[in-house]
């Protein structure tokens, strides 16, 4: 697959850059069936806290709906740190320049604050903070990756932001 030339005679510089990450996972270790089961098993928490929120509503609980709305927020600043950790890793194993690890800690640096913002303001910077993560692994990401990981974080990525989507008017109602 050879990038096709702009008008101008330019390379097209993304399509390069998905070519040289395409041929860096190649020579990667497949993905685990566990890593893809334990990522999938992670979505459990916000469907839970997600149930349980609506559930308190819908029964005019609060003594269900705080702790349903923490416990949503505290997970998903968690997991959205646990993405940086996750970029650390990766940035360790490929030895990248030190601008890798500032990157690494910016999910961590992103998702603290929001906690204590007003639970509809958390929720939707949690969520952009999981729709930034995602932008940036997928678009401009250029170390190499376990054949089948970049696909298993899309897919898990679009499920956590979704579920975020369905906790904004939640988190308005509360």
């Amino acid at each position: 697959m050879r990038p096709e030339p702009r008008s101008s005679g330019a390379i097209d510089e993304e399509a390069l850059r998905r070519e040289f990450r395409a041929l860096q996972d190649l020579h990667q270790p497949p993905l685990p069936a566990l890593a893809r089961r334990l990522g999938w098993a992670g979505l459990l928490p916000f469907a839970a806290a997600l149930a349980a929120w609506a559930w308190g509503l819908v029964q005019q609980q609060p003594d269900v709906v705080v702790p349903a709305q923490q416990a949503f927020l505290v997970y998903s600043a968690v997991i959205l740190s646990f993405l940086g950790g996750v970029r650390w890793g990766r940035v360790m194993s490929a030895g990248t320049p030190p601008a890798g690890y500032v990157l690494a800690v910016l999910p961590s640096l992103w998702a603290f604050p929001a906690l204590f913002l007003p639970p509809p303001h958390a929720v939707a910077a949690l969520g952009c903070g999981f729709a930034l993560a995602l932008w940036f692994d997928t678009r401009a990401d250029t170390l190499p990756a376990t054949p089948g990981f970049r696909r298993l974080r899309l897919h898990l990525s679009l499920a956590v932001i979704a579920a975020h989507l369905l906790a904004l008017p939640l988190a308005w109602r509360s």
